[in-house]
């Protein structure tokens, strides 16, 4: 028994994505490199190395202009967004009047869109969920307690918020997924407070409501398939390996029943 189960645990590692990385592309390693690099420029913007985060960026647009887009299956639209929140980065770190917090929002964007093109699976920006889920709750909060310079400032808070992520949904998006999400939060923008109070709540509920599936729906076409293969494998190895000890069991206690007799 202890033979057929490690033998089978052999077959799942040989078989998982563990394994199957020693055969990825020159393609798919270049494609990573950008991705840890997008992150090292992050980490020394945060760190306030603005020279060598204006190095590591050069660098990244060296290595981009060399990368496979057909591996990815880049649109002309998430080039153009990829090399727009290039642009932003790019500027940020050799801006002399930036403040700090300015320069990590734009580095951030354009963190998110390189993960966005990379990730296959769970891509960094989902991570946002709670910071707009909880500024939506809040506009909400001001506007029932008739606090409309607090909701001005909500409102505010939300909009860099979305407009730190709204580059990595053009990329992640289908364009008419993308287009429901854009036309809410444009219609919320755009006239603020001209709208009553009640019109203003139920457009925040219903801006609640698609950003709440918005993340689900990612979240659910994201998983990565191979894990869920190694977790059914692994699981049914599980339920093999006790109904087979069970039956030994039964067996054992059977034949002693029989012996007794």
């Amino acid at each position: 028994m202890r033979v057929v189960i490690a033998g089978l645990c052999f077959l799942v590692l040989f078989l998982s994505p563990v394994h199957l990385m020693y055969g990825e592309s020159d393609s798919q390693d270049t494609w990573k490199e950008l991705n840890r690099t997008s992150d090292q420029v992050l980490q020394l913007v945060k760190q306030e190395k603005l020279e060598e985060a204006k190095q590591l960026l050069d660098y990244f647009q060296t290595q981009f202009v060399k990368a496979d887009y057909e591996d990815r299956k880049l649109s002309m639209t998430s080039l153009r967004t990829v090399t727009t929140s290039y642009e932003r980065a790019n500027q940020a770190v050799t801006a002399t009047n930036m403040g700090l917090d300015e320069r990590i929002r734009h580095v951030t964007e354009f963190r998110l869109v390189v993960d966005a093109i990379v990730s296959e699976h769970h891509p960094l920006w989902l991570h946002s969920e709670t910071s707009i889920m909880h500024a939506l709750t809040r506009m909400k909060e001001a506007i029932q307690a008739e606090d409309h310079q607090g909701f001005q400032h909500r409102l505010n808070e939300f909009l860099n918020h979305y407009q730190m992520i709204r580059p990595s949904l053009t990329i992640t998006l289908e364009p008419a997924h993308l287009q429901q999400v854009e036309s809410q939060v444009s219609y919320m923008e755009n006239f603020r407070m001209e709208r009553s109070a009640d019109e203003v709540e139920n457009h925040l509920n219903l801006m609640e409501e698609t950003f709440t599936a918005l993340f689900a729906q990612v979240k659910e076409d994201s998983a990565d398939p191979s894990l869920l293969w190694v977790m059914f494998t692994i699981g049914g190895m599980i339920i093999t390996s006790l109904s087979y000890a069970g039956w030994r069991k039964y067996k054992g206690e059977k034949s002693k029943v029989k012996v007794k007799e």
